[in-house]
């Protein structure tokens, strides 16, 4: 099943008895596991359907569960209550804790799709106020599902970037903590997925150790002296790993501060590989020139306080006021895909009347108020729910007209716009459900 290379490999590494019980282990099913969303959900096991086996060592916020769900089908993940994720990624909870989360913090997720560490790097900064994280994907195709999983977290202190890693010069010594979770060859992807077996071979070892070295050369000088660098792989060899944070030490003047592996076995993990390096010299603070926001001057009574509304074109964006400036900041320097949460579009009549129609993302957003003031709310079943992301028609005879806020289990999912015989539904057919469509 395993290529022989990586089979000897393996063997020179552990030794025969911890390579063979390895590759047993390998072959067998994959555990899975989520992270629950702990501003939207507390206790998967009494507030979701999900077969909660037990809690995870790797992370506050992580569970086993005894079987796998249609994940898809469920609201509850739709309106990102949680996330599914393998264990071992989850233990970037315990380097994190080696960043000075005394203050706020300016933090880099640099290769971040799907979005699984950087939705828990913003559950993690979430008690640091005046936090900000920048998640980055240099792959097109894979940064509008980042942009989509961040959206669904409901966190609005973060910029999503679609720019290459040498972009990030520009941002010299503006981070007090860098990610690179580098793209590698792949060994802890071999239980659950047959294209990592077939693509593995001793050559993209060592290509992929070369690639991650360009990819740090050209990231490492976004990082503050004294900032910490956490640096991983979902590989098992030492090229990638030891040999690759031997040459960060070196190469850039870092203190290693702790490093391991997480092979598939441990903790229901699927391997991994994770370092702490801290850089040399004092930190200094960064000084940034951005552009004026344009503030919207109406009223929007559906947003909490505490957020900017800023008019671009004629949508509604808001930004959290205390990292606000900063954020405009990354987005004159990069490519953004996503920033804050756009809030709604201002329609505008032949009598000047103004009209808000509330986007999307809104629905999951951290900055929406709910009551009196804001939105009428239609709590609907989970059948409802089903239909409503399957973009089947639905009636809210019974609720008033205009823009209503449709919840499951009390978390807001989406938008209809109800006009009496029809509602028209504002879910975005880009994330459509499928399943059971013909």
């Amino acid at each position: 099943m395993f290529p022989e290379a990586f089979i000897k490999r393996l063997r020179a590494n552990l030794g025969e008895e911890d390579a063979a019980s390895l590759l047993e282990t390998m072959q067998s099913p994959a555990p899975v596991t989520v992270r629950i969303n702990p501003s939207k959900i507390s206790d998967p096991s009494a507030e979701t359907d999900l077969p909660v086996s037990s809690p995870l060592s790797a992370s506050r916020f992580g569970y086993l569960l005894s079987e796998r769900p249609v994940f898809t089908n469920d609201p509850l993940f739709q309106a990102g209550c949680y996330y599914v994720q393998e264990a071992s990624s989850m233990v970037l909870e315990h380097y994190f804790a080696y960043g000075n989360t005394d203050v706020p913090l300016n933090v880099l997720d640099l290769c971040a799709a799907p979005g699984g560490k950087s939705t828990h790097l913003l559950t993690l900064l979430r008690n640091i106020p005046g936090s900000l994280l920048v998640s980055n994907e240099v792959i097109g195709s894979r940064v509008t599902v980042l942009a989509d999983n961040i959206a669904r977290w409901g966190a609005l202190n973060v910029v999503v970037t679609n720019s290459d890693p040498a972009d990030f010069r520009r941002l010299e010594g503006f981070f007090d903590i860098v990610l690179i979770d580098a793209p590698c060859s792949g060994e802890g992807m071999f239980r659950k997925d047959e294209r990592a077996v077939a693509e593995w071979s001793e050559e993209n070892v060592k290509l992929c150790a070369a690639r991650q070295r360009r990819i740090i050369a050209d990231a490492v000088g976004s990082l503050k002296p004294g900032g910490l660098l956490i640096y991983s792989t979902c590989t098992f060899n030492r090229e990638e790993n030891e040999d690759t944070t031997t040459w960060i030490s070196s190469e850039y003047d870092m203190r290693l501060l702790e490093q391991n592996h997480y092979y598939p076995g441990e903790e229901y993990g699927e391997g991994l590989f994770m370092a702490a390096l801290r850089k040399s010299g004092k930190s200094t603070k960064t000084n940034i020139r951005s552009t004026a926001f344009k503030s919207y001057k109406g009223t929007i009574p559906f947003i909490k306080e505490g957020y900017i509304p800023v008019l671009k074109g004629d949508l509604v964006k808001v930004y959290p006021a205390d990292c606000a400036e900063r954020m405009q900041f990354i987005e004159s320097k990069l490519k953004t895909i996503k920033s804050g949460t756009a809030a709604a579009t201002v329609l505008t009549d032949r009598r000047g009347g103004v009209t808000l129609v509330p986007e999307p993302d809104l629905a999951f957003s951290e900055a929406l108020r709910r009551g009196e003031e804001s939105f009428h709310e239609v709590a609907i079943s989970f059948d409802e729910a089903g239909r409503y992301m399957r973009c089947e028609a639905m009636t809210f005879p019974d609720a008033p007209k205009g823009y209503l806020l449709l919840t499951y289990r009390n978390h807001p999912l989406g938008f209809v716009k109800n006009i009496g015989s029809r509602a028209n539904s504002l879910w975005p057919t880009s994330r459509r459900i499928r399943i059971g469509l013909q």
